[in-house]
């Protein structure tokens, strides 16, 4: 069996004591729920979307059965817990500051006692099948050693959360040998002063290059990448209620997100988000987010200070629904418009669905689409729509089309959204706060080696023919060769592979509002802006594949 992560440790009933305003507590709790950092960890990532396992021992009695389900019923993989006649399952009485919301913890343990170093030889398949391994350090002090020599030697990624961080303090033992050998420590600061022996926590991240990872609680997040400390601000919430859990589920969500291929950064940000979102409800799980929950929280966070985050969210949802109202939808009818394109059913049907639900709330606005409105201007409050664009590869159920609309006011771009469904891509632009592709912040990097770049010519092959064929002439004379060249004839297409990192530049012949409207701001936000050659426009972010398209041409005019 394949895991995406495996969450190895000790799991709790945890007794939740609320205080008053007056920070007085019941004598009896409040609510008994799971928890435990392994069990919190494990059901952070499974939520996330990770296929998830965790090894674990537990009583075998209704705690123990408790816990059990409470496991399972969070999709987590399960055949790997213990379950053990006679052992005494762990307890956590956690006490939550009527004001501060912060929580005091008393904890009575029992099975995590009992983890001993030959349980990591007996799990080795299943750690050596997992993408990345989750501890912590509260299971007996030789057992999390025997675990990082493990995972060290078979190149096995893992994640330390150091709750009991005198057992790492890194001038005692050989602390400083199983700290380089951790591939990731994430801890708060009051863990971090103890490990490091200091409270000058950006020098010690800067000791540990993506390794180290402090969350700083109003303070935000910060580790060292190699080149500078990339600081994350803490984000701004509803209401503050409870923030036990929070820890485990940045570093579930950190596991999942790193599973599922994203980078160090776009895994920290990710995980920073579902922590802000499990503090604003109580008990350690009942607020860890699912994906799609995330997904929508983080979209709402993105849109939080935009004038038209309304208008937003009717486009997104409309978009959502067109999508699926044409999934399964097959084609009967094509018509051959009078420039030789086609259009489908689906087309229009699309389009009606997105014109319609705007002007059920905003009845007065104007339209500028491919289809029904492609001969309206651009005035005022403008949505410009193309319903599908890349008719023909919809019609042969190719990945190469997507759904793209813009909405503009104040004569500018307010926002735009790409879908590529067949992809499973959503790209939005949002105005002066940046692009995202499926609700990540879109962060180019250069491609330095022009010998390692693809340029995508996009517009109808003919349109423009001979300064296209005049620009691929000069390229491929050029003693400076790009690895190659691509032709899509999908705006949508072209667009986002400059921003998905599939090529390097896009070249475009089109001036269509619908084709080419919504891509543009989505580079204009990821800090791509054009430069326009004769009729041709070119879209790259590398300057030194800039100059060899542009060569010894006069750049008429940034756009």
């Amino acid at each position: 069996m394949k895991y995406d992560v495996c969450v190895f440790g000790g799991c709790s009933l945890d007794m939740m004591y609320y205080g008053d305003e007056n920070n007085n507590f019941n004598s009896v709790p409040n609510k008994l729920v799971p928890g435990g950092k392994a069990s919190n960890q494990a059901v952070a990532a499974a939520r996330a979307g990770a296929k998830t396992v965790i090894i674990t021992r537990i009583g075998k009695d209704s705690v123990g059965d408790k816990i059990f389900d409470n496991l399972q019923s969070n999709g987590i993989f399960t055949n790997n817990i213990e379950i053990i006649d006679g052992l005494k399952n762990d307890c956590a009485r956690i006490y939550i500051d009527g004001k501060t919301k912060d929580n005091n913890i008393i904890r009575e343990t029992g099975a995590i006692d009992s983890f001993n170093k030959e349980m990591i030889q007996s799990y080795a398949p299943v750690f050596l099948n997992s993408k990345i391994v989750v501890a912590q350090l509260k299971v007996p002090k030789e057992v999390t050693e025997e675990l990082i020599d493990f995972c060290y030697k078979n190149n096995k990624p893992l994640i330390i959360t150091p709750c009991r961080p005198d057992k790492l303090k890194i001038n005692e033992g050989r602390n400083k040998e199983l700290i380089d050998k951790i591939t990731y420590i994430t801890c708060n600061r009051h863990e971090c002063e103890t490990i490091f022996g200091t409270d000058d926590v950006e020098a010690c991240v800067q000791m540990y290059p993506n390794k180290l990872i402090v969350t700083l609680g109003e303070d935000g997040v910060i580790y060292y990448d190699g080149k500078e400390i990339q600081h994350f601000p803490a984000i701004k919430i509803d209401k503050l209620v409870d923030t036990t859990g929070a820890g485990d589920t940045f570093n579930g969500n950190l596991a999942s997100a790193l599973a599922q291929g994203y980078t160090l950064h776009d895994a920290v940000e990710r995980a920073q988000y579902a922590s802000a979102m499990k503090i604003q409800v109580e008990t350690a799980q009942d607020g860890m987010p699912y994906k799609d929950d995330l997904d929508q929280f983080i979209k709402k966070v993105n849109l939080r200070s935009n004038t038209y985050s309304l208008e937003f969210d009717i486009a997104y949802s409309a978009i959502m629904d067109a999508w699926e109202t044409i999934k399964n939808k097959k084609i009967t009818e094509i018509r051959v418009k009078d420039d030789k394109s086609f259009v489908t059913e689906s087309d229009l049907l699309v389009e009606k669905i997105l014109i319609e639900r705007i002007k059920d709330s905003f009845p007065s606005d104007n339209f500028v689409t491919e289809e029904s409105n492609s001969q309206n201007k651009i005035n005022g409050r403008t949505w410009v729509i193309d319903p599908i664009d890349g008719t023909t590869h919809y019609m042969k159920d190719s990945i190469f089309w997507g759904i793209q609309l813009a909405f503009i006011d104040n004569n500018d771009m307010q926002f735009s959204i790409i879908y590529l469904p067949k992809l499973q891509e959503l790209y939005y632009a949002v105005k002066d706060v940046g692009s995202f592709l499926n609700h990540k912040r879109i962060i180019l990097n250069e491609q330095d080696d022009v010998s390692k770049c693809i340029i995508e010519f996009c517009g109808s092959i003919g349109k423009e023919y001979e300064a296209k064929k005049k620009l691929l002439e000069m390229m491929l004379n050029s003693q400076e060769k790009v690895a190659g060249f691509m032709h899509i004839n999908s705006c949508c297409i072209g667009f986002t592979n400059v921003l998905a990192g599939r090529t390097d530049a896009l070249i475009l012949s089109t001036k269509k509002p619908w084709d080419i409207i919504p891509g543009i701001m989505l580079l204009k936000e990821a800090g791509i802006s054009g430069i326009t050659i004769g009729n041709l426009s070119l879209y790259t972010n590398n300057s030194a594949l800039a100059k060899l398209i542009v060569n010894e041409q006069e750049i008429e005019k940034k756009m």
